[in-house]
């Protein structure tokens, strides 16, 4: 005895095969937001120029606190807020950490100018205070602005009237 189906309720369990199948691959995050002591992180990091329109980005990490053990150390970039509430990654790029002779992990990686001022570093843990968070990964961000060198200031000596600017004519007026 053979059993057919019908092409529509093939078509139609495939088509709940892959939705319930996709639900297991979304990855959840939770943002752990702000904190007194950082989550006892104790890190260093740096923003410098590179060749055209680059940035250098470096990164260490002394103590991983709180958050130990370290899952990944990103820079990450998100568009603007959709209609829909929802934003897309510009920017995901990952350090490649290694450590040092003084137990420090550091990494460097280039990213594009444009994105400086959006860019968040990010690190991603699956524990928290030693605990497995069975709910999704817990991250915490720090802005790139954060380790960008400000401009240095004009002193008053580099002050220059431009020269659009007409003197005031000479007086004159006699007594």
């Amino acid at each position: 005895m053979s059993f057919r189906f019908s092409p529509l309720a093939i078509r139609a369990s495939f088509v709940v095969a892959v939705v319930l199948t996709s639900s297991f691959s979304w990855a959840h995050f939770y943002e752990l937001g702000p904190s007194k002591d950082e989550w006892g992180l104790k890190y260093d990091g740096e923003v410098t120029a590179a060749s055209g329109d680059k940035l250098n980005v470096s990164f260490t990490l002394a103590d991983q606190g709180r958050l130990k053990p370290i899952y990944s150390i990103s820079v990450v970039a998100f568009s603007d807020l959709r209609s829909d509430g929802g934003r897309t990654y510009l920017l995901n790029t990952t350090f490649d950490l290694k450590p040092t002779q003084d137990g420090k992990l550091t990494g460097q990686l280039q990213i594009d100018n444009k994105f400086a001022d959006r860019a968040m570093i990010r690190i991603l843990t699956q524990t928290f205070d030693g605990k497995p968070q069975p709910a999704g990964a817990r991250y915490y961000q720090i802005p790139l602005k954060k380790f960008m060198k400000k401009a240095p200031a004009p002193s008053a000596a580099s002050f220059q009237v431009p020269s659009s600017i007409a003197s005031p004519p000479a007086s004159t007026a006699t007594k």
